[in-house]
């Protein structure tokens, strides 16, 4: 917790860094209103891949992250939509999407009005079952700025066909509690976004969740 306040500190001004967020996690797959305390996400915005690339292995809040933890793991994407606004303005630059690319990266961010925390939690312990079994899906975590309060998830999945399979189906649990929320106006300000991942670096549990996707797209 400790290098979350201090590694927001050192990436401000950092040449070709657009935007940043330092993120706590839920319990388990993420969406639990029980922190993750042992796990940490970085989310960093560049003008261009390379800087991306170079700030990973090279950077100092990266080499402090690797001496204080058992693992690192990092995913490398490129936005291709977005709607919504994070702290007020829209963070990412579209690129073209990969026509031979099937993979899918999805982050949805919200803050939660005061008087919606508990309904919104009540329905979490749902979603969270509805994603162990989804189709397709490859990767899935609850991140967040602020327990309870600005909570985002992040998915990777084998199609887009798979993701809207299962973020559109009426009858589930995913569906009816962001319906329902926005029906009530229980956000203050909300944001998705669609990427495509082209690679990644590190371990996450002893093995990377995109190796086998990844290598098969490099060696078409």
């Amino acid at each position: 917790m400790k290098q979350m306040l201090f590694t927001q500190r050192s990436l401000n001004g950092a040449n070709g860094l657009t935007f940043h967020k330092m993120l706590g996690t839920g319990g388990g797959a993420g969406y639990s209103s029980k922190p993750d305390f042992g796990t940490y996400a970085l989310l960093t915005v560049w003008d261009e891949a390379e800087m991306a690339h170079r700030f990973e292995p090279d950077s100092a809040p990266m080499r402090n992250f690797s001496m204080h933890a058992k693992e690192v793991y990092s995913i490398f994407l490129s936005p291709i939509s977005s709607r919504g606004l994070w702290s007020g303005r829209q963070p990412f630059v579209f690129s073209e999407p990969d026509p031979e690319n099937p993979l899918i990266t999805v982050l949805t961010r919200a803050t939660l009005k005061a008087r919606y925390y508990i309904p919104f939690w009540n329905r979490v312990g749902g979603v969270s079952r509805s994603h162990e079994n989804a189709r397709g899906l490859i990767f899935s975590k609850g991140v967040g700025e602020r327990p309870w309060i600005m909570q985002a998830t992040f998915t990777i999945w084998k199609s887009v066909k798979d993701m809207e399979a299962f973020a559109h189906d009426r009858g589930g649990r995913h569906y009816e509690a962001i319906a329902k929320t926005r029906r009530l106006k229980g956000f203050k300000e909300e944001l998705y976004a669609r990427f495509q991942p082209f690679d990644s670096r590190g371990t996450w549990k002893g093995e990377d969740p995109l190796g086998e996707q990844l290598a098969s797209l490099k060696g078409r």
